[in-house]
């Protein structure tokens, strides 16, 4: 089987190629400043998702069974300060990958977000109304509608919070912003009126890789066990990496300036994930001793 993951750099990206085992080829395309280099599991190919011809190319010389669409902007804020550049990429990418997939007869997941609730109604299901209270998750959901509309089969994966290790020349999550400072005895300032329930990384790479095996192309919503604020999460995750937790600071919505307002609450409920796919939601202690064991020389640990 051959795979093409879109933002194979990325910090979701990045899982799926570590997880993947032997069960496929992989094709993983980028747009990092630094090139990764190939490897016998995965090749890389510097490739915007808005280039049209590049990836008819790709799609022409590669022929995918599947594609697994990572590839965005996916910070809030960088979307509402650059509503037409992110829009283009979020909505006008996403259509770009599916008209290829279409043309070419891969399968297509789509990675969602959280973000397109609106807080106020959860444990959301997936099936739930979508009302998104920011830019980030308006193209976020007009991005669902684009891979809804395909002829092919497809899965929306909507996964909240996610934390692990990225690429040291990759955007940092929650845990490794704050591990960095930590390390350096710094204090570190979180939401403790911001509710989710974590996910490690390669929870929600386990959950796709299902998708792909079991051909489940469906929606679902992807999320650890745990409802806890973004200051619990990260207190626990002091506390786990030998850190010192009195240096995590309570803070609410407003401290930090931001362009984008943050829904309050989207935690999930994860009856679809463990009944269709099989998968456990693991605990924030769990996922956060797992980043732990894999001591990865991200550069923020």
């Amino acid at each position: 089987m051959k795979i093409l993951i879109t933002g194979g750099t990325g910090l979701l990206g990045r899982a799926l190629i570590e997880t993947s085992g032997r069960r496929c080829g992989i094709t993983a395309t980028y747009l990092d400043k630094c090139p990764p280099k190939d490897t016998p599991a995965v090749k890389y190919r510097k490739l915007d998702i808005r280039d049209r011809e590049g990836y008819d190319r790709l799609f022409r010389e590669l022929r995918p069974s599947v594609v697994v669409h990572t590839a965005g902007v996916g910070s809030p804020d960088h979307a509402e300060k650059h509503k037409k550049e992110s829009r283009e990429i979020n909505v006008g990418g996403t259509a770009n990958i599916v008209a290829n997939c279409e043309r070419y007869g891969a399968k297509f997941i789509y990675i969602s977000s959280n973000g397109i609730y609106d807080g106020k109604s959860a444990p959301y299901r997936e099936d739930d109304k979508a009302k998104p209270i920011n830019f980030y998750g308006k193209i976020k959901l007009e991005g669902e509608k684009v891979a809804k509309k395909t002829g092919v089969p497809h899965a929306i994966v909507r996964p909240i919070l996610m934390y692990g290790w990225n690429n040291p020349s990759s955007r940092p999550n929650i845990v490794t912003f704050a591990l960095s400072k930590l390390r350096k005895g710094e204090k570190v300032h979180v939401y403790d009126d911001v509710y989710v329930n974590p996910l490690f990384v390669q929870s929600c790479a386990d959950a796709i890789w299902k998708i792909v095996k079991d051909e489940r192309y469906d929606t679902f919503n992807i999320a650890g066990k745990e409802r806890v604020s973004i200051y619990g999460l990260i207190q626990k995750a002091a506390r786990i990496f030998g850190f010192d937790p009195g240096l995590v600071m309570p803070v609410q919505q407003g401290f930090f300036n931001e362009m984008a307002k943050r829904p309050s609450d989207t935690s999930y409920h994860t009856g679809k994930m463990r009944a269709v796919l099989g998968i456990k939601p693991l605990s924030v202690t769990e996922g956060l001793k797992l980043m732990k064991n894999l001591k990865k020389a991200s550069g923020n640990g």
